[in-house]
């Protein structure tokens, strides 16, 4: 078993999640969706569901963005960006292939919508299975390995990104 899987895994439940899942539903639709995107390096992404790249923007967007950092604030001794972000929709036979975030220092997936049949999130080493809930927050280390097994329904959406410490 890689030792990784021993790491903190932290879980959070974002208080208006109700109004502002809404409200990002409604932004996505001004977001471009697609399938088998490139990253940056030129691989394809694990992602095998509509996504978005990177350099999305909104207002709620934003807010959430806020939300994770205020989690961090103080806990580590110096402060963090999130400077790559993307929304994944998932429809049935959807899924993400086992992967992780190295370089980032920490990882996150916001549960945006999650109907009947939404595919929970999965720590592959240690099989550990987070339940897809809409306004769950699940951080954790960049180095710990994930999947997301083949979706159920049609609908599931969700907002992840990548973390990094800022070194002034």
């Amino acid at each position: 078993m890689r030792v990784y899987e021993h790491l903190e895994i932290n879980i959070h439940q974002h208080p208006f999640y109700k109004s502002i899942n809404e409200k990002l539903i409604e932004e996505c639709k001004n977001f471009t969706f697609t399938r088998n995107i490139k990253n940056f390096d030129g691989s394809s992404t694990n992602v095998k569901a509509l996504q978005t790249f990177n350099d999305i923007e909104s207002p709620t967007l934003s807010l959430i963005n806020n939300w994770i950092l205020s989690i961090f604030q103080g806990k580590y001794g110096f402060n963090f960006s999130i400077p790559v972000k993307w929304i994944s929709h998932y429809n049935k036979g959807d899924y993400t292939i086992r992967h992780e975030h190295v370089p980032a220092a920490f990882a996150f997936n916001y549960f945006i919508k999650t109907p009947p049949g939404s595919s929970p999130l999965i720590f592959s080493t240690s099989g550990k299975k987070i339940k897809a809930e809409e306004g769950k927050l699940v951080i954790f280390h960049g180095n710990v390995e994930h999947h997301v097994p083949k979706n159920r329904c049609d609908g599931r959406i969700i907002m992840a990104g990548n973390i990094y410490p800022i070194f002034d």
